[in-house]
């Protein structure tokens, strides 16, 4: 078995990236898994976060395998994991976890006969030392043949850095990347001149530069400039609008 050793992208080194494509995953919800997972129905799956479904189904279907998807908060690590279950419902079963709510591994117990599993863990980038080993041990001790994914947040580098064993096992490692700015153009104009509303010309790269990139906040940046506009009819949305709402958005999360 060849196994890929660096953290790289999704997308091979040099690619050129192309504009965002959008695949609506209106039936994504709660097909084959343990536990219906709910996403927001007019949610999307981007160019990065398809091609990270497509890498990490194949990785899912090789025996005992380990895969690794890493992205900043807001990048679609959950969203990815949660569009696995309709990818792979004719290979293989989907229990999808989440770490925040993982007390015991009895849970495990019932697939331990199943022949095709995928353990697909969320948010594991909260686990304590050696608990990703702990865990990924347990699911295969009781379903050998099982593979297991481990989906979370920056610091999940660090934990599979520090458990070697684990890291050594891992047959892909994949990283969500933000936006580019022609991706978050294609979604500004997707959003607002789909929904007939108006902008200045500087509206998206001002949105791409305060969000970072980041799939979450520029919808929910979008969603807030939407009510601007709607409210203030055949008036353009300015930047000192995005400005103010991202304001807005920022001392609220505070």
């Amino acid at each position: 078995m060849v196994r890929d050793k660096s953290f790289g992208s999704c997308e091979p080194q040099g690619a050129e990236r192309k504009p965002t494509e959008v695949v609506q995953t209106d039936q994504l919800v709660g097909q084959g898994t343990s536990q219906p997972v709910v996403r927001p129905q007019d949610f999307s799956l981007f160019h990065s976060q398809r091609a990270a479904v497509a890498r990490l189904q194949y990785a899912a279907t090789q025996e005992a395998s380990l895969a690794i998807l890493c992205g900043p908060g807001g990048s679609g690590v959950s969203t990815v994991l949660s569009a696995l279950p309709i990818n792979l419902q004719h290979v293989a079963h989907v229990v999808q976890i989440d770490l925040r709510t993982l007390e015991t591994f009895s849970k495990l117990a019932p697939y331990s006969n199943s022949e095709a599993l995928v353990f697909a863990i969320d948010n594991c980038h909260l686990a304590s030392d050696c608990m990703l080993g702990s865990v990924s041990d347990a699911i295969w001790r009781q379903s050998p043949k099982a593979s297991v994914v481990l989906g979370g947040r920056g610091r999940l580098l660090t934990l599979l850095a520090r458990d070697r064993d684990l890291l050594d096992k891992a047959l892909l490692r994949s990283v969500l990347h933000p936006f580019s700015l022609a991706e978050t153009r294609a979604v500004v104009q997707s959003r607002l001149s789909g929904n007939g509303l108006f902008y200045s010309e500087r509206v998206p790269e001002v949105i791409h530069e305060v969000t970072a990139g980041i799939a979450g906040n520029i919808f929910r940046l979008i969603g807030m400039a939407q009510l601007v506009g709607g409210g203030l009819p055949g008036q353009p949305i300015e930047v000192a609008d995005i400005e103010q709402i991202h304001e807005r958005l920022y001392a609220a999360a505070a």
